[in-house]
């Protein structure tokens, strides 16, 4: 066989190319694990996946390639259906072609050979029906080189001919069910020569004693005695994923070894035979078993989601030096989750607020502002997620988009205070954000929420214009999510007296109406305009019961004025 060329789906010629790493904080802050959790049902293809998505790629062109593969599988349900099917043999396959050759006996490579080819003939026969049965044209060019693939192996003669051996083979192999060992006593009955006597295409069985003595008959194959096998090891760690106790490996009893030896013998014309198609292995296929993994699992989500409701759509991919993000009615994908098999009237997505998100020409930082839980940390982290989503090549929570990739997503959320660090809350919050200056690019996602909010009002909005400054210099995309209200309305100055292709601008949350009860909830819309300049602690605070009239309530019923008032 001629040799091919390395074939991906997710990369156009097939070698990665630029990527960047998703940092731990970033994980965390964003909740990916989340994500990846809602994608993968089997926690054994979490990995696949998180090898996708943790990972983002930085062209245009990676971008294009993912988007079009898999907006293919959605056309091509059969088709998309028949790659998720074949998952459990595209696992067993890895473990055959990825056995470390020369490691085990010659009896077992021959096994794990023979199983390997068998099971690379099932997967291409019934990869090859599957696309045989495409309704429509396929559009991605990796789908196309994994079909064109597929039928130069189904067409060539020496596939078909192993096609034609390999039942043959395998059941040569299979027929080795048992072995008839004869043993020579001494004058005190002990074993002192043994010989194989014959190969037997059954297996032995245990007859119990009650059996022999009342003489029934046990039938071919029945033992006269218990059955002898390698003892079960102990511990927790021993325990096999389906929870059963593994065994000693056979070959490190002598009796099973020595046996083993005389069966390589006995299984060495199968050996012979097989070696004809030493050219021929499932690699190809056991090296897609993470991206069809990762398509598969996307794929199952997306059909959640829009069943719930959910408008999804693929963005425009601009190129990095636009440094555009704008989506038309955005949404947070981890509510989208959460609200996705709600029991309720209403489809999922009447419970879902959607906002714009537009950072461009007129505008790439922004302040935002609003009322405590009116929806900005929950806005910022759907700009995160929807740029993670856009560049590993899903589609994203919105009805049109246009994006530009980064080449990092920094997040700088509140944490605990690390007291071994002996910092304090501010000086680890100076730490990070040092930490992010160091690294970060124009081409760069920043979001901040509430940072510097463990210092005072007046010294946090100082340094708050010295790192929006800072920003704007560098002319990258951001999130400054904050109560410091003078700082969003120092937008203007901050601009005029700034050099940069960054504007800064204000974003404003739930805006409340004048007529806005405490105990109503948020509209949680963002919007442009000037900050609000204060952030409606009160209507939280009646919400929970702390509010100045509620708490004097509770301190009368309670008879707890100092004063003896009633």
């Amino acid at each position: 066989m001629e040799k091919m060329s390395e074939l991906s789906l997710l990369w156009p010629d097939g070698q990665p190319t630029a990527t960047w790493d998703v940092s731990p904080e970033t994980i965390r802050d964003l909740e990916l694990e989340a994500i990846v959790q809602a994608m993968c049902s089997h926690r054994s293809y979490r990995d696949a996946v998180r090898d996708v998505l943790f990972r983002l790629c930085r062209e245009k062109e990676t971008i294009g390639y993912r988007q079009i593969v898999l907006s293919d599988l959605q056309a091509q349900p059969t088709l998309a259906e028949r790659l998720k099917s074949l998952l459990p043999l595209l696992d067993e396959l890895t473990q055959f072609t990825y056995r470390q050759i020369g490691k085990g006996n010659p009896l077992q490579e021959v096994v794990a050979r023979a199983r390997e080819l068998e099971l690379l003939v099932e997967i291409v026969q019934q990869l090859h029906e599957a696309f045989s049965a495409v309704s429509t044209p396929l559009q991605s060019t990796g789908l196309l080189a994994l079909r064109e693939r597929i039928a130069s192996l189904v067409s060539d003669r020496q596939f078909q001919e192993m096609v034609k051996d390999l039942p043959a083979l395998l059941e040569a192999l299979r027929s080795h069910a048992s072995v008839t060992i004869g043993v020579n006593l001494d004058h005190h009955l002990r074993p002192e020569a043994a010989v194989l006597l014959a190969v037997n295409e059954k297996r032995f069985t245990n007859s119990s004693l009650l059996d022999r003595l009342l003489g029934k008959d046990m039938g071919e194959g029945s033992g006269i005695a218990p059955l002898h096998r390698p003892p079960v090891l102990g511990g927790e760690s021993s325990r096999t994923t389906s929870g059963q106790r593994k065994r000693l490996d056979p070959l490190m009893l002598p009796l099973f070894k020595d046996l083993s030896k005389v069966l390589q013998k006995v299984s060495e014309p199968v050996a012979q035979e097989l070696k004809k198609y030493v050219q021929i292995n499932g690699r190809f296929l056991a090296d897609l078993r993470t991206e069809i993994i990762f398509y598969v699992q996307a794929l199952g989500l997306i059909k959640e989601l829009q069943a719930a409701g959910m408008t999804l759509t693929y963005p425009e991919i601009g190129q990095a030096e636009e440094r555009v993000c704008q989506v038309k009615a955005a949404y947070n994908l981890q509510l989208a989750i959460q609200k996705r098999s709600a029991r309720s009237a209403r489809p999922a997505s009447a419970h879902i607020v959607t906002n714009d998100i537009a950072f461009g020409e007129d505008g790439r930082i922004a302040i935002l502002t609003g009322p405590n839980q009116g929806g900005k940390t929950t806005y910022m982290q759907s700009i995160g997620l929807v740029q993670v989503l856009a560049q590993a090549g899903l589609p994203v929570p919105g009805e049109a988009a246009r994006m530009s990739p980064v080449d990092t997503i920094y997040t700088h959320y509140p944490v605990e205070e690390q007291l071994e660090l002996g910092t304090g809350r501010f000086g680890d919050e100076a730490q990070r954000i040092r930490a992010i200056f160091e690294k970060v690019t124009r081409y760069s996602l920043v979001l901040l929420n509430e940072s510097l909010s463990t210092t005072s009002m007046g010294e946090g909005i100082y340094l708050a214009r010295d790192i929006v400054r800072a920003l704007r210099q560098i002319g990258l995309r951001a999130v400054f999510t904050t109560h410091m209200h003078e700082l969003a309305a120092a937008a203007g100055e901050i601009n005029a007296e700034t050099v940069g292709d960054s504007a800064v601008f204000s974003l404003v949350a739930s805006k409340p109406d004048a007529a806005m009860r405490p105990d109503e909830v948020y509209s949680y819309q963002i919007q442009p305009g000037p900050p609000l300049g204060r952030s409606y602690a009160e209507h939280i605070a009646a919400r929970y019961g702390i509010s100045d009239e509620q708490l004097q309530a509770l301190l009368e019923e309670r008879d707890l004025f100092s004063d003896g008032r009633r």
